[in-house]
């Protein structure tokens, strides 16, 4: 089974689309309700950072991850217009806190400055 799920976010309703397409994906590929709930808030966190700091220019794209015999959910925002947070330490602005949200929801992830590309966040769940 392949999924790939592309959102476009640019306001309030892509959010919470973003939010149900996550969970759809993770139910299809086997997640329990609670692992299905946080994938799926961690994917709104991502997608609200980008409403509220890109200007309509960011999308999140959902797809199944398959990693050594581990079966799970990727979730990649990509922020063109978005500066890497710190996120090594307790972030103190509104910005970096939605992300490190994100970050703890998921059992691995990764944050890239892609220079004029902006940022990427990837974020992983695996069934466990």
């Amino acid at each position: 089974m392949s999924l790939i799920k592309r959102i476009s976010i640019t306001n309030d309703l892509d959010i919470v689309t973003a939010r149900l397409r996550t969970r759809e994906v993770a139910r299809e590929l086997g997640f329990g309700t609670v692992d299905q709930a946080r994938i799926s808030l961690a994917a709104s966190e991502l997608a609200r950072v980008l409403a509220e700091n890109v200007g309509g220019q960011g999308e999140i794209v959902i797809s199944e991850a398959n990693e050594s015999g581990q079966k799970g959910i990727c979730v990649v925002s990509l922020n063109p217009r978005l500066a890497d947070a710190n996120l090594s330490s307790i972030p103190s602005d509104d910005l970096s806190q939605k992300i490190a949200n994100a970050l703890n929801l998921v059992d691995e992830y990764l944050v890239e400055d892609q220079d004029q590309l902006g940022t990427r966040v990837t974020l992983m769940k695996w069934l466990t």
